[in-house]
């Protein structure tokens, strides 16, 4: 561990301490509206970790971490107050093991999508981004598929996040975009298929890289990464309201209680509402990343910024 990380991560720990309310919540000790780490050398350790994402019955607990030059998924399962150790959810055909990162879980926790780069039929030679989907039966994780056409194509496709209705909304460099990337929204269809995704335009989507966006389940409201101007650093935190004729309101920065100066991404929120999750990675690439954590922060600090 470099000096540098180490440092990282002891103020980091110092803000856990400082920030942290006594009644537990998920066995850890509630964030007021400062973020603090989530489950310190659990989830939060020496390594690269991020992603945030909660089931519905609050017993299983998915990041990322990262392996060598691998993002593998990591499952923890809490048993009363306590989380057991992180495994890692190997869920490519034949066992391969490749990217996963970037999941996210339906309604019901019965389906989960995530960001793959794998080999598969649809591109044998070279994977690229694509969207991998995975069904639980009898509580098992079944071996995962490539989400198909029209979702994925030669183009990337990342950060998924299924509403109510299961329909998909997910960033992507396809053409027909306003920027760099884009969010997209897929409709889901009675017969499980997806409809042709549809950019969900301006003011979500800009001239600028968009991305990482979590959906609340009724579409009222959503959080996303950006690079537009007038942010704190590589990346901020936007959240965005549904207006009363259906169209998405302008994207408000959240703020320096929450933004850095690093790179804020991978926002998630809990299955209640009740707190959001969200990634920070000290450097502009993942080359020269020395820490990346994950926090959490009591959802107020969206619904405080709403009109």
């Amino acid at each position: 561990m470099s000096i540098r990380t180490f440092a990282l991560l002891a103020a980091l720990t110092a803000t856990v301490a400082c920030a942290a309310p006594t009644r537990p919540y998920l066995g850890e000790p509630r964030p007021g509206t400062k973020p603090a780490l989530f489950a310190a050398d659990v989830v939060n350790t020496a390594e690269i970790e991020l992603n945030g994402v909660v089931s519905p019955n609050g017993e299983e607990f998915y990041f990322s971490r990262r392996i060598g030059e691998t993002f593998t998924m990591f499952r923890c399962v809490r048993r009363g107050d306590a989380w057991g150790a992180p495994e890692t959810l190997s869920l490519y055909p034949d066992g391969e093991r490749a990217t996963a990162v970037d999941m996210a879980l339906s309604v019901d926790g019965e389906r989960m999508y995530w960001l793959g780069r794998c080999k598969s039929e649809a591109y044998p030679e070279d994977p690229g981004l694509d969207l991998w989907t995975s069904e639980r039966v009898d509580g098992e994780w079944q071996t995962a598929e490539l989400v198909p056409p029209p979702v994925s194509t030669e183009h990337s496709e990342y950060y998924p996040c299924v509403v109510a209705d299961g329909s998909l909304y997910f960033s992507s460099d396809r053409p027909g975009g306003l920027g760099e990337g884009d969010v997209w929204r897929a409709q889901r269809l009675p017969d499980g298929s997806f409809a042709e995704p549809v950019n969900v335009g301006a003011p979500i989507n800009s001239a600028y890289p968009e991305g990482d966006t979590f959906v609340a389940p009724d579409e009222s409201y959503l959080v996303l990464s950006s690079r537009r101007p007038g942010g704190r650093g590589s990346n901020d935190l936007y959240v965005a309201f549904r207006e009363d004729d259906g169209s998405w309101g302008e994207p408000v920065n959240l703020g320096r209680g929450i933004n850095s100066e690093q790179v804020d991404f991978c926002p998630m929120v809990t299955p209640d509402g009740e707190f959001l999750f969200f990634s920070r990675r000290w450097g502009k690439t993942w080359d020269t990343t020395e820490a990346c954590s994950v926090f959490w922060v009591d959802a107020r600090v969206l619904h405080a910024l709403r009109p």
